[in-house]
């Protein structure tokens, strides 16, 4: 099983499965620690040296949530997905909202094989990716990610827990499924533990913060269960 799922992914576009608007409370939360904290509608305080040329890339940046936030933070981003479906939707509402700058910044890309130059990028973030794709595919990507983040650069990112109820529907040694529900269909669903993290991150990042979020439902008796992880390139 080592497919990319570009397919299912452009039909789950296509299904507005994806269209997400708003951003992630945790990339703001990195972006505001790490990167720059915003303290006024035009005020921010940079929390290192920023210039014209830092960038950050947004990986699997779907129809371009986090992108928005980047440029409104006025941040120098280029943002990337395997779905050209998304990609489309993303340059259509942003030249709609009148950034067609952002609009250029928007690549169809395989995260294994990334069309960036060796240490281009200061920052990189994604929320809900890593864990869209089998743990193989996320290994050969992290190479990438690593090749194209600057030496000291952080990445944040995030995948859901070995924990989480519906890893029960797969056999006991897996740590992957094949969605069958409409939302998503076909796509394939990776779980992480704290083993599987490190082995991804491997020797090339150093962990900086490592944390689990639990959300328990009363009303269903569910639990939901995401790691968020923040490394930065040794």
């Amino acid at each position: 099983m080592v497919g990319e799922f570009k397919s299912e992914w452009d039909k789950s576009y296509k299904n507005k499965d994806n269209y997400i608007f708003y951003p992630h409370e945790e990339i703001i939360r990195f972006i505001s620690k790490y990167i720059r904290k915003r303290v006024g509608l035009d005020e921010f305080i940079d929390q290192c040296e920023i210039n014209e040329s830092t960038k950050v890339l947004d990986f699997g940046c779907g129809i371009g949530r986090h992108m928005r936030l980047l440029y409104e933070f006025g941040l120098n981003a280029r943002g990337f997905d395997l779905s050209s479906e998304a990609i489309t939707v993303a340059k259509n509402n942003f030249s709609s909202l009148g950034m067609g700058e952002v609009s250029k910044k928007l690549d169809v890309a395989n995260i294994t094989n990334l069309p960036y130059e060796s240490g281009e990028f200061d920052f990189m973030l994604s929320h809900g990716v890593i864990d869209s794709m089998p743990i193989e595919v996320a290994q050969k990507g992290f190479l990438e990610l690593y090749r194209t983040l600057k030496k000291g650069g952080y990445i944040f990112f995030d995948v859901i827990g070995v924990d989480d109820p519906s890893l029960s529907n797969t056999r006991e040694d897996s740590k992957y499924r094949i969605v069958t529900e409409s939302h998503e269909q076909g796509t394939v669903q990776s779980y992480f533990d704290l083993d599987i993290v490190h082995n991804l991150l491997g020797k090339m990042f150093e962990v900086v913060e490592f944390y689990n979020i639990k959300k328990y439902c009363k009303l269903q008796k569910t639990l939901a269960s995401r790691y968020y992880v923040i490394a930065k390139k040794i």
